[in-house]
């Protein structure tokens, strides 16, 4: 379904000349997370304006309302860019029960981001040195993991990743890393074949988050299905 643009903006109260552009993607962000900063959204929007064309982001409703969605679900309606890993240690043996199968167990990372990081992300998705866990914690809008993946970004945007991690954190940036990963793990075209569920499994590696998910795409359809 392609995007009748006039009208979105219409909704949004941005000028309705048909051709989107920052303010209107501006308020699209805000329109998904009405409590985000707006330096913030005025940032994601300057990056959607110049990134979106490139990777066919907004080719059609589908694709647009799912990459919101999914973003807005994993940055926490974008205001968190980081991995929180501060955890209670009852709560680690929940999320992480084979590796903290009891209170003991998992005490010594309770409220220990470092420790917990280095612990649970140590020895894979690329991570090999000591400290590459915490060095290479989730960041930005899908949460980049991993010293592979980090470096795999790097390579294919060139944007200094390698060397400085903090920047997937930049929420500009952290946009552009995202449509990297739709485009460079066919996101879109699952979309395009009408299969959002697939999606959210490429990006999340399950269905965890799929009811907030879909109430997020249903709200980026207000404005432009």
């Amino acid at each position: 379904m392609t995007i009748n643009w006039k009208l979105a903006q219409l909704s949004l109260g941005v000028t309705p000349d048909g051709v989107p552009g920052r303010r209107t993607y501006a308020g699209l962000f805000e329109h998904m997370a009405p409590k985000a900063s707006p330096a913030i959204l005025a940032s994601l929007g300057n990056a959607a304006a110049v990134h979106f064309p490139k990777y066919g982001a907004a080719e059609n409703a589908a694709r647009l309302a799912d990459f919101l969605a999914q973003t807005c679900n994993e940055s926490g309606g974008y205001s968190r860019f980081e991995e929180n890993l501060s955890y209670s240690a009852k709560r680690l043996t929940e999320v992480w029960p084979s590796r903290f199968p009891s209170i003991a167990a998992a005490q010594p990372y309770a409220n220990n981001s470092q420790e917990l990081a280095n612990k649970v992300y140590g020895g894979r998705m690329g991570n090999t040195q000591p400290g590459d866990g915490w060095a290479y914690r989730g960041r930005g809008l899908l949460q980049l993991t991993g010293r592979g993946n980090y470096e795999g970004t790097d390579r294919r945007l060139g944007i200094g990743l390698d060397i400085n991690p903090d920047l997937a954190a930049v929420p500009a940036l952290s946009l552009l890393i995202a449509l990297d990963f739709y485009t460079t793990n066919n996101v879109w075209s699952v979309l395009d074949a009408g299969h959002p569920n697939e999606a959210r499994k490429i990006t999340n590696g399950g269905l965890v988050g799929l009811d907030n998910v879909n109430m997020l795409r249903s709200r980026a359809m207000e404005i432009i299905g």
